[in-house]
């Protein structure tokens, strides 16, 4: 999707917990064996020991709307996206998010598309402000909580170990540091499967085990040997979504504009696995390529926002130079943001 003219991306922020937990701590303790460890790559997780998930998106939209000198009256639009538990079982997260911003009067609306959430609420909020002329301004957040008992954020999946945070992004027709140049997404939803695993449909959360158990989803997936046209899709999904970001915002791969592409927070090996053949196939050649993920692991739908939020926290991005955020979501989903200093 291409945007013309681009909305202003005003600010962006994500909130982390203080604490940690450190791989070699859960080496030691016995929760993560050291070739897990080393496989996944991470250095540490962050972890909630206190807010919950809809607790750290709103923190995250306060750090936001304070730099962008907004209130929370000012916005039209919440979108939240979230992957795992929001604290209660039946109860719309984007409302509180907007209630607590003091966005009363806005329209809230949730987005779950898995890993792939922050990039899908960004362009339901990017396509409300292009075909809404009322609306001016919008507030997109995430976040996600992996916590005990329900999920074991080291083991809990193959490639992947799981941190906590809220991101959240605002939104303007006008000003800001950035602009929204394009967001493109490509599907291939016969992979639904790798989640759901040959388990019969349930009537409530966990009833076949008391802990979510990807790897056990994925070993049912891969004993069809579907594995391999996966992978192939995948590939081709990733090569696409960055060609056809650039091709919408009017760059090619070898732009020396484009200055960064950033990865999933996803684990070494799945990065290298999946991501470094298509990567190194799309010709970006003053492109450095980020894995921004190894303290903090892997956001579930706010990687790409969280990503955005330190190159800006660290003033990456000279004016004119321009972002590739790359995403992807169980499903399946991948898609890539092309965003742009001012």
């Amino acid at each position: 999707m291409r945007f013309s003219p681009p909305p202003a991306i005003a600010a962006i922020s994500a909130w982390l917990p203080p604490q940690r937990d450190d791989a070699a701590r859960a080496v030691a303790e016995g929760r993560l064996d050291a070739e897990t460890a080393e496989r996944l790559g991470y250095r540490h997780l962050a972890v909630s020991a206190e807010h919950a998930a809809p607790e750290m998106a709103v923190l995250a939209a306060g750090k936001a709307l304070a730099e962008a000198g907004w209130s929370g009256a000012d916005l039209g639009l919440v979108v939240h996206s979230w992957t795992y538990h929001q604290g209660h079982d039946f109860w719309s997260p984007p409302h509180y998010v907007a209630s607590q911003v003091g966005a009363h009067d806005a329209l809230a609306v949730g987005v779950q598309q898995m890993c792939n959430g922050g990039a899908a609420a960004l362009e339901v909020a990017a396509s409300r402000l292009v075909a809404d002329p009322s609306l001016r301004r919008c507030l997109v957040t995430t976040a996600d909580r992996f916590a005990e008992p329900g999920f074991d954020r080291w083991c809990g999946d193959y490639d992947t170990a799981y941190g906590d945070a809220g991101t959240a992004l605002v939104l303007d027709r006008e000003e800001g540091p950035y602009r929204l140049l394009s967001i493109v997404s490509d599907g291939a939803t016969r992979y639904e499967a790798m989640h759901r695993g040959d388990d019969l449909f349930s009537p409530a959360a966990r009833e076949h085990a008391d802990r979510v158990d990807v790897r056990g989803t994925k070993r049912a997936f891969m004993s069809t040997g579907a594995g391999p046209a996966f992978e192939a899709r995948l590939r081709q999904a990733v090569k696409r979504v960055v060609r056809t970001a650039l091709a919408e915002a009017g760059l090619t791969a070898d732009d020396p504009r484009v200055r960064y592409l950033t990865l999933p927070r996803i684990g070494l090996s799945g990065l290298a696995e999946s991501f470094d053949e298509p990567v190194a196939e799309l010709g970006l050649r003053h492109t450095e390529v980020l894995n921004l993920g190894r303290d903090t692991g892997h956001l579930g739908g706010g990687d790409s926002l969280a990503n955005l939020a330190d190159l800006h926290a660290g003033q990456r991005l000279a004016p004119g130079e321009v972002a590739l955020l790359l995403s992807v979501g169980g499903g399946f989903t991948w898609s890539c943001i092309a965003v742009r200093a001012e």
